[in-house]
């Protein structure tokens, strides 16, 4: 090992000792996100390190290592095929913002995979639910129907504007939302 390493030039050196710290490094950036369940590019409670929308940066600390990681293996690959240093650097730069691009791309795609779990009431109008608790008749009080919203069976707080009361057991269609919760229902004909 000791000879191979003594045989290359500088600029191979540098090559070599780039893609290895920054594979290693990335090694230990996966089985870290594995092991503990976040990484570097995000605080423990869930919110990003530097404040970009989503928690995702070109510029977190898993983009620049794979820049690094790309950099690094292209330039020693290409310097040991014979190639100049200037061609060696310019192949490594440029395979290196491809590691960047695709991991940001990656990172993107999971982040964009996510859910917090919050139900959206507006997302119940125009589907249909079944009264849970009568509903009284031209908005004289409150009762309760289930609905399936974002694939949840959630019971919700329910008003509506029929002249009859709308009994237990009844197929109604959300026609709105009032507030933030209060779903206003009409009879499924």
């Amino acid at each position: 090992m000791t000879e191979w390493w003594q045989s290359l030039s500088d600029p191979s050196r540098i090559f070599w000792s780039i893609a290895i710290t920054a594979s290693v490094f990335q090694l230990l950036l996966f089985v870290g996100s594995m092991l503990v369940g976040h990484d570097l590019d995000h605080s423990p409670d869930g919110g990003d390190g530097g404040g970009s929308e989503h928690g995702l940066k070109l510029l977190s600390v898993r983009a620049i290592t794979a820049f690094l990681v790309g950099f690094g293996w292209a330039g020693a690959l290409i310097l040991g095929s014979g190639k100049t240093l200037l061609i060696a650097s310019v192949f490594a730069l440029v395979c290196g913002m491809i590691f960047m691009a695709v991991i940001y791309l990656m990172m993107r795609f999971i982040t964009s995979l996510k859910s917090d779990g919050t139900i959206r009431y507006p997302n119940a109008i125009g589907h249909t639910g079944h009264v849970y608790v009568t509903i009284p008749a031209a908005r004289g009080g409150r009762g309760q129907v289930e609905i399936l919203i974002q694939g949840r069976l959630i019971t919700a707080q329910a008003v509506t504007s029929h002249p009859q009361p709308l009994p237990p057991q009844s197929s109604v269609i959300v026609d709105s939302v009032e507030g933030d919760t209060l779903l206003v229902v009409s009879p499924q004909i």
